[in-house]
């Protein structure tokens, strides 16, 4: 027998992925939210997310995806 599950999206109130550090913590990223983009905005969001575990600047604007704007 063959079982099929189908959920929501993994998708944020404004539609803008969640990429960045979780706040409050010092060693939790958050790279999430990317609802049907999520494969093609892998890429640069591994390499942002990369950036920031080794302490040095995003060459990829993290700043408008932050976890904690609303």
């Amino acid at each position: 027998m063959r079982e099929e599950w189908c959920g929501p999206r993994p998708v944020t109130p404004d539609g803008l992925p969640f990429i960045g550090p979780l706040p409050g913590t010092t060693n939790v990223l958050v790279a999430a939210g990317h609802a049907m983009l999520g494969i093609t905005l892998a890429p640069a969001t591994a390499e942002a997310i990369a950036s920031v575990i080794v302490g040095e600047r995003p060459t990829t604007a993290i700043t408008p995806f932050r976890v904690d704007r609303f």
